[in-house]
């Protein structure tokens, strides 16, 4: 791709009854020293008393930074609302246009009788090129110009327009969402009153199959505003001093605008078998698009040719702390992992604190939360590796968000302390505050919409999303040489199709796509000087309308294993089980006894027990039936219960028993959502463990049952043929003679 930020402002000397006049070509020239803002703006509509609109938030980078107004981003089909999908009745358990900045080059045709000069131009422009943008933008001072003259019928102008380097290009889409609507999360059952606060809900981000490589972070292009020159020349007459007017006659040659991929595909590459013809070429896109989600209305994707993959709504915190904030992370349309997490002020649209968060910056706590709250919460987001295993062994990194309970907060659970009533009611009151609602998850949309306690969001990468033309073999079993059908696909591959062709768009995951669409394709081979063989292939059958269009998704691999969501000594790992992504969810908890065998961030459950198993989850779907493995009751560790009233004591040398099942709450969603209970040392909960020696019950985590990849398919076009040998006909001529 050619250089689309180091554009240059080009010169051209011409000849005229007046002498030799330097013109300048470039765009900008007037707009030198023009002030323009590149932080986002957004709107701010409150939301309604019925529906929470849920956000999702970015991780933190390693330094904050407070930013002033943004300027409007674009907001892709603005006014929209994301879909939700609802696997719920209501709680859920476990935690633009790019501005283009048209520099457009506008550039006068030099006469095509003054060689010498288009010669003297062509090597001023090479020079040019090799100098700094800034250099060539300084304005051309106007006011020193003598008034000039031009002849307007006696050059001829002539265009040269380079041509396009680019293969196809997509239309963009205009696609709307149904609106994401929070859904209410239930406080988790308990023994007594003080549990709701300390019940977290635990979200995972699902991390699909394919690999993620490369740590490399990419520059973002801002975008910046510009005219032609026609519009600079008419400022420059307005603005003149002593000169006189300017007049410059010029068209615009090479107007090329800076990419944005929330638009276009990150890259397309198309394969065609030998002497074989399509109609459309194969570089025609045929239909072929990709395009970002549609923001929600209200919300703002960050401006400029960046993927915004997450954005989260700090419900109950704004509710406590009279804020209106929500989070959003975004990075590059490349392979590395590198996020920025920008808080937001909703109500102003001002991007408040920024941070980077990578595999090295460690957690990044976002200190205005903390000064809000008067250091009751404080919102943090870290890296998670997302270490997977298997034959298609793919770490799936992704973004974990939470909020740190202040000293202040903690203390009152102290060992020893008794909390009075009005403590009680400040402890419980913090904790709830700590929910949070997904209002985006493009990677995992079967979470929009959801209300937890720490979300998290897996960090996408680039996929290959393929559109195949391919010949089907007669022999197959499920071929019909009569009596099928073109618009339904019963064809069933054997491994001896022949490929006829193929479209490939490079996109993000979970981008809209729409696959190319039916194309008929022809070959002509030589056989002798006078003998051809024409094949058309005309189509079979069509592809399945299920996977022409929807989300774009990692191809999965049956037996990947991939941890989605790990908190407080438990570990969701899921096993893909199906070429479509369905997978078996397995839920293991760090055994009290044997707590040296902890292994944060991996895939190991040595030392760990195994609550819970699954059958297979079809991809977007929840659990619906008992479980295949549940292991009940589970022991806390050793402690003593202290009554607090009486102050008599009882000793649990060997640890107490507690139930491992179901969330039965009102408002989960049966076979939904385990319930897994605090049992001390952080295991089970984040709890300190004077909540045991209090005897306060029903601590512990929500952990959902549900598989969130997105269904895999490629759309793939089946072809029959027909041959035909084409035989040259001789003519033979004999000569007579006549005579007279």
């Amino acid at each position: 791709m050619k250089d689309v930020f180091n554009k240059r402002q080009r010169f051209s000397l011409r000849k005229y009854s007046v002498g030799v006049c330097s013109v300048l070509l470039g765009t900008a020239l007037f707009a030198a020293g023009a002030q323009s803002a590149s932080a986002d703006e957004a709107t701010a509509p409150s939301e309604s008393a019925g529906t929470a609109t849920s956000e999702a938030a970015q991780p933190a980078p390693t330094e904050s930074s407070q930013a002033e107004a943004p300027t409007a981003s674009p907001v892709y089909a603005e006014g929209a609302q994301a879909p939700k999908v609802d696997l719920s009745n209501s709680a859920v358990t476990s935690e633009a246009s790019a501005s283009a900045t048209e520099k457009s080059e506008v550039a006068d045709k030099a006469a095509a009788t003054e060689s010498k000069e288009a010669k003297a131009e062509t090597k001023k422009e090479e020079k040019a090129e090799t100098k700094k943008s800034e250099e060539a933008s300084k304005p051309l001072n106007v006011g020193s110009l003598p008034e000039i003259a031009l002849p307007t019928a006696k050059k001829a102008e002539t265009s040269s327009k380079p041509a396009s380097t680019t293969a196809a290009t997509t239309a963009q889409p205009t696609a709307t969402r149904a609106a994401a609507g929070e859904s209410s999360e239930r406080a988790a059952a308990r023994e007594e009153a003080t549990t709701p606060a300390e019940t977290t809900t635990f979200s995972a981000t699902v991390s699909s199959a394919a690999p993620i490589t490369g740590t490399e972070a990419t520059a973002q292009a801002e975008s910046a505003t510009s005219t032609n020159a026609a519009a600079a020349v008419a400022t420059a007459n307005e603005e003149r001093t002593n000169a006189g007017a300017l007049a410059v006659s010029s068209r615009r040659r090479g107007k090329r605008a800076l990419i944005d991929h929330n638009v276009t595909p990150v890259d397309v590459t198309t394969k065609i078998a030998d002497n074989v013809e399509a109609n459309p070429d194969m570089t025609d896109p045929n239909g072929a698009s990709v395009h970002s989600q549609t923001i929600p209305a209200g919300y703002q994707a960050k401006e400029g040719d960046v993927y915004t993959y997450g954005i989260w709504n700090l419900t109950k915190y704004n509710e406590r702390y009279n804020t209106n904030y929500y989070a959003r992370a975004y990075k590059s349309f490349d392979a590395s992992t590198d996020t920025t997490v920008e808080l937001i002020d909703k109500n102003t649209g001002n991007i408040v604190e920024t941070h980077t968060i990578t595999a090295t910056s460690g957690i990044q706590k976002f200190t205005t939360t903390g000064q809000k709250s008067n250091k009751e919460l404080t919102l943090q987001v870290d890296y998670q590796a997302g270490a997977g295993q298997g034959p298609g062994k793919t770490d799936q990194p992704f973004i974990q968000m939470g909020f740190e309970v202040g000293s202040e907060i903690q203390a009152l659970v102290a060992a020893g302390h008794n909390l009075t009533p009005a403590e009680q009611a400040r402890f419980d009151a913090v904790y709830a505050a700590r929910n949070s609602n997904d209002i985006i998850n493009v990677v995992e949309p079967a979470y929009n919409g959801r209300q937890v306690t720490d979300t998290n969001f897996k960090i996408p990468t680039n996929v290959e999303k393929t559109t195949y033309y391919k010949l089907v073999d007669k022999a197959n079993s499920t071929y019909k040489a009569t009596g099928k059908s073109v618009t339904t696909q019963d064809y069933k591959e054997n491994g001896s199709e022949t490929e006829l062709a193929k479209y490939t768009l490079k996109a993000m995951e979970g981008q809209n796509f729409t696959a190319s669409g039916e194309r008929q394709f022809t070959k002509t081979e030589k056989i002798t000087d006078k003998i051809t063989r024409e094949t058309a292939y005309t189509l079979y059958q069509t592809a399945d309308p299920d996977t022409t269009s929807g989300y774009v998704s990692r191809p999965y691999t049956v037996g990947t294993k991939f941890m989605d969501a790990e908190r407080a000594g438990i570990k969701r790992i899921k096993e893909i089980v199906g070429e479509d992504g369905s997978v078996v969810v397995r839920v293991y908890l760090l055994d009290p006894k044997q707590q040296s065998k902890r292994s944060d961030g991996t895939l190991s459950t040595d030392g760990y027990m195994l609550l819970a198993e699954t059958a297979p989850i079809k991809p977007g779907e929840a659990n619906t039936k008992e479980l295949v493995v549940k292991k009940s009751p589970l022991t806390t560790i050793a402690h003593t219960v202290t009554d607090p009233k009486t102050g008599a004591q009882t000793n649990y040398p060997n640890g107490k028993e507690v139930p491992f099942d179901f969330q039965k709450a009102a408002g989960y969603t049966p076979y939904k959502t385990v319930f897994v209970p605090f049992l001390g040392d952080n295991i089970g909960h984040l709890s300190p463990n004077s909540q045991l020696e209090r005897g306060v019950g029903g601590i512990g985590t929500n952990v959902d049952l549900l598989n969130s990849l997105t269904p895999y398919s490629q759309p793939i076009y089946y072809y029959d043929k027909t041959e035909t040998i084409k035989v040259k006909p001789e003519v033979e001529t004999t000569g007579r003679s006549c005579a007279s």
